[in-house]
Order: C-alpha cells, then sequence, then structure tokens
C-alpha cells in the first residue's frame, strides 16, 4: 500500500530526483536543443514565405518544448516508480502545463473539427465572422485564410487582400454565411424624385428594369429555396423585385429590392442604375430630386441647391 500524499514531500523529492538524474537531464536538453536549433536553421533555409516560416519555428518552439517535459516526466518516473502519489502529482502538473500553454492550438483544434463537419462554413463559401468578410480560400487546422472583399472597396468586391484568421473565432463569434445552400442575397438601389414627378411612371420602369433580371434566373431562385427550406424553417415566399415608396423630406423615394447572386452584386447593380437612369432620361415628368434651402428676401424668393 502506497504512502498518502504529503505536499511537505514535493520539493525534497525534486531535489532528490535532480542530483540523481542531473547527467542525463543535461544531456538530454542539450540533444532536444540542438534537433531544435537544426529543424529552425532548416526552416529559415528553406521555408517562403516569411508569415509561413514564422508559423513553422513557432511549432518548433511547442514540440520542443512538450517533448522535454515528456523526457523529463519519463525520467522521474523511472525514478520514482509509476504508482506513486507523487508521480500521480507530476502528471497532472505537466498535463496542466501543457493545457495551459497549448490553449489556442487546442481551440483552433477543436473549432476546425467543428468547421470539417460542415458547420457554420465550407472552402469556397463567402462569410462574414467578426470584423472580416470575405471568401474563404483555405481551411486549415489552426487557421483559415479568406480573400478579403469590402473594407475600403464597395458593394462586397475584392480588395486584393488574403486575411488569416484563427479557427477559434467560429466558437466567439457570429458567422454570417452568402452562400451556403442558397447563393442569393437581397440588394437595393434607392432613388429620390421631386414631389412633382410622375413618381408612379418611376415606379413601373424601375419594376420593369428588375424584371428583365429575374426572369432569367427565376428558375434557379426557386430551386434553391425549396433546398434551403428542406433544411431550414424559411418563411419569406415573395422572390420577385418590388419597389418601396417612402415619403422623404426632399422628395418620393423609391428603393427598389431584388435578389442578386451574391457575387453579382455590384455588376447588377450597376446595370439596373444604368438602365434607370437611361430611362429616366426619356420621361419629361420624372426628375430627380436633392436637399434644397429656401431664402426669402424683401418678399422675393430665392432658391438655391445644397448638395
Amino acid at each position: 500500500m502506497t504512502e498518502p500524499f504529503q505536499w511537505n514531500q514535493i520539493l525534497p523529492a525534486l531535489l532528490e530526483f535532480l542530483q540523481d538524474n542531473i547527467l542525463g537531464i543535461v544531456l538530454s536538453l542539450v540533444v532536444l536543443l540542438i534537433v531544435s536549433g537544426i529543424a529552425t536553421g532548416i526552416t529559415n533555409k528553406y521555408v517562403e514565405p516569411a508569415e509561413k516560416k514564422l508559423a513553422i519555428r513557432k511549432w518548433i518552439r511547442y514540440i520542443t518544448f512538450i517533448f522535454g517535459l515528456a523526457w523529463l516526466l519519463v525520467l522521474y518516473g523511472s525514478h520514482t516508480g509509476t504508482n506513486t502519489p507523487m508521480f500521480l502529482f507530476v502528471v497532472g502538473m505537466f498535463l496542466a502545463g501543457v493545457a495551459i500553454s497549448m490553449r489556442d492550438v487546442f481551440s483552433n483544434f477543436v473549432a476546425w473539427t467543428i468547421i470539417a463537419s460542415g458547420k457554420g462554413f465550407s472552402q469556397g463559401d463567402r462569410i462574414r465572422i467578426g470584423s472580416l468578410t470575405g471568401d474563404v480560400i483555405d481551411v486549415g487546422l489552426l487557421r483559415t485564410v479568406l480573400a478579403e472583399i469590402g473594407d475600403w472597396v464597395g458593394a462586397d468586391q475584392s480588395t486584393g487582400r488574403l486575411v488569416s484568421m484563427p479557427n477559434s473565432m467560429v466558437l466567439t463569434h457570429e458567422i454570417y454565411n452568402y452562400t451556403q445552400g442558397y447563393d442569393f442575397i437581397w440588394d437595393e438601389v434607392k432613388i429620390l424624385v421631386t414631389f412633382e414627378s410622375d413618381w408612379q411612371k418611376a415606379e413601373e420602369i424601375m419594376t420593369e428594369v428588375a424584371f428583365k433580371d429575374f426572369e432569367e434566373k427565376r428558375e434557379q431562385i426557386q430551386e434553391r429555396l425549396k433546398r434551403v427550406r428542406s433544411r431550414y424553417l424559411l418563411r419569406f415566399n415573395y422572390i420577385s423585385p418590388k419597389v418601396y415608396v417612402r415619403i422623404a423630406d426632399s422628395g418620393v423615394e423609391l428603393a427598389l429590392r431584388y435578389m442578386v447572386r451574391t457575387r453579382r452584386r455590384r455588376t447588377l447593380e450597376d446595370f439596373v442604375a444604368r438602365e434607370i437612369l437611361n430611362r429616366f432620361a426619356q420621361e419629361k415628368k420624372i426628375d430627380f430630386a436633392y436637399p434644397t434651402m429656401r431664402f426669402y428676401r424683401m418678399g422675393e424668393e430665392v432658391e438655391r441647391a445644397r448638395q
């Protein structure tokens, strides 16, 4: 029967272990550092780019640390026996140390298993997570790479930058997926016409323009919608373009709402805007509105436009 564990035995036992195994410990650490140095040298010489080189060097440090602790644990077990309370205590401390030092790695790996199971997003999806938005171009064990969109570039187009994010972000942030299962989003074009304009005619023109594109993809939208409804409780049924009218301070606001493929948002917005401008130019009773100020001086009205 083993003796009960006593806290005051820790320091004397460790000192005894170090005295009896100092040579083996030193030689083991020297060999481990030499191997680590060789691996780091090879990495510095042959690995590019710098970001990948830095990541590999970091992994080498992690592995060196874990192997060093594991080897000390093996030596200590051979010195005291593996069934003693002291050895079990040291094992617990070792595992706690590994868990603390590698907590980011563990959380990233756990998040990767979630991503790999198809939850959240897959490679090729367009997502927004935290402050990052982009197309998923690579999913690694620890990090995911996005081709960034938005930021200073309008209408969800590419910035040309690649963003590397830790997988653990899927555990702490909401994920907005633009493309999974559906690949269509709603977009709007808003136009302001004067109160004196024929806004009903403007509404008619905007609806006709939107339907030019919509009729070509109606069946695709319906098919995708049917597929999504087989997995989720999706309630909206209206998929046709529609113009919403609102009375604004400076005129009548017409908001054209329509469905567009996720990656064609700017292309379709450009088409719709050009068509509307060309059609409005042919109508004498439709004028664009803008904020104005009116001043009265000695009974005379002076109107000045302010952009």
